[in-house]
């Protein structure tokens, strides 16, 4: 019996030496320097997006002109609003996640919460709601977490921020008990970098990258999960404005990650060109918007204000058919909802432009109470997206805006659209989600 006993000692000691020697190692792991040559291909020409000139002359579009399709998801109520949906393939069901909650959508059954929590600050809110990835290959999700405690929020002590990689879709849909950001799950940190997180996926993590004393970034710069820089692109040259130029002006940018090619389409501040990393050393500009006269160039601020009419790009979403970009130009007419409010679960715009790629050509959308392409397919709400899931187009509103604003016409094609606006298990404090494909 000692003998057993003195052996289990011996055990125990190697595999705590054993535990503590792999801990050691994986802390000491010490990020590379750029591992690989940065590379442009600008094999195809730039497609060139007027939109100066299709300012002059707005044009109606309908919604069949850029879709086929149309669906609509009950995704909650008021409290906690979508702010990114993911498709899941194959299955007729979407993810979305309500800030900051996730849920699973399917038509016919009751939604269901995905089995992961996190408190709002826990989320990283620097990603423009674009918080989670979705592994096609592997059913797990990818999520950008702030890293945030009581214990830093209290103190102002600051946080690294990190992606979390929860078990697979089936697991996450049976559980019983969930995860949780200090659950013991896969975690990959960002390290203490001033830089703000673009976009990440299953496979590494990119940053917009400033030059030391710069307010603007002037390229991104790649990572894989481990946070060994990959690749360094500089995207803009010449002269950047300092920090204390760019500290009051509101900062935007924009992308989404096509999940089934592993791309990521973006646009970074200041910049009027539409990128794509393709893989980790190589970037393709695809589209230059030209804004003209009324575009929004730094070298024309003075105490860090946007000068009156000066116009630039708050969302920008694809499909196969056109691209399509929200707007805002300052003091121009805000796009309010149906009794005059500002949206408060989405960018305020001013102006709604589109690229037709089949045609070649920039259309702006004409102003007026009811903006969006005119919807033919089944005569409800004028659509426009508000976000995006791989070739899928999606707009958020309440069933209250929708039954007081949508005409009945007695026409088969509105079937479904006044099943769900006549079902009295949806209730006035809902919101819905118009999918178009």
């Amino acid at each position: 019996m000692k003998k057993h006993l003195f052996t289990i000692s011996i055990l125990s000691v190697l595999l705590l030496a054993t535990g503590c020697k792999q801990t050691e190692e994986k802390v000491r792991h010490i990020p590379t320097a750029p591992q690989m040559k940065a590379r442009i291909d600008r094999f195809e020409p730039v497609k060139t997006v007027d939109v100066e000139q299709a300012a002059e002359n707005p044009v109606p579009l309908k919604l069949s002109q850029i879709a086929s399709e149309i669906e609509y998801y009950t995704v909650g109520d008021a409290r906690f609003t979508v702010t990114q949906a993911i498709e899941l393939p194959d299955s007729g069901a979407f993810i979305t996640f309500n800030n900051p909650r996730i849920y699973y959508r399917k038509q016919g059954i009751p939604s269901k919460r995905y089995g992961f929590k996190a408190l709002a600050y826990k989320w990283n809110n620097e990603m423009n709601g674009q918080n989670m990835f979705y592994d096609k290959k592997t059913t797990r999700m990818y999520v950008a977490l702030s890293g945030k405690t009581q214990e830093t929020r209290r103190t102002g002590t600051d946080s690294i921020p990190f992606i979390g990689v929860l078990p697979p879709l089936d697991t996450m849909l049976t559980i019983k008990s969930y995860f949780f950001p200090e659950s013991p799950i896969e975690k990959y940190q960002l390290g203490r970098r001033g830089d703000r997180l673009l976009g990440f996926s299953s496979t590494g993590y990119t940053l917009c990258s400033y030059r030391e004393t710069a307010g603007e970034p002037d390229g991104i710069t790649t990572f894989n999960l481990q946070g060994d820089t990959l690749c360094k692109f500089r995207l803009k040259e010449g002269k950047l404005a300092p920090r204390t130029m760019t500290d009051s002006i509101p900062f935007f940018q924009t992308f989404y990650w096509n999940t089934g090619q592993d791309k990521m389409t973006f646009m970074i501040p200041y910049c009027d060109t539409v990128y794509q990393l393709r893989d980790p050393q190589t970037v393709t500009p695809l589209y230059a918007i030209r804004y003209g006269e009324q575009g929004l160039h730094l070298k024309e601020m003075k105490d860090a204000k946007i000068p009156e009419g000066k116009i630039w790009l708050k969302t920008f979403y694809e499909n196969p058919k056109g691209l399509f970009m929200g707007l805002y130009q300052k003091g121009g007419r805000k796009i309010v909802d149906w009794i005059g409010w500002e949206y408060t679960y989405k960018p305020t715009l001013t102006h709604q432009a589109v690229y037709l790629k089949e045609e070649g050509r920039t259309v702006m959308l004409p102003a007026g109470k009811n903006r969006g392409f005119i919807n033919d397919l089944d005569d409800g709400l004028p659509f426009w997206p508000d976000g995006q899931t791989d070739d899928c187009l999606y707009m958020l509103r309440t069933v209250t805006e929708m039954r007081e604003l949508v005409k009945r016409t007695g026409s088969p094609k509105q079937k479904k659209l006044l099943e769900l606006l006549d079902n009295p298990k949806v209730f006035e404090r809902d919101y819905v989600m118009i999918v178009v494909r």
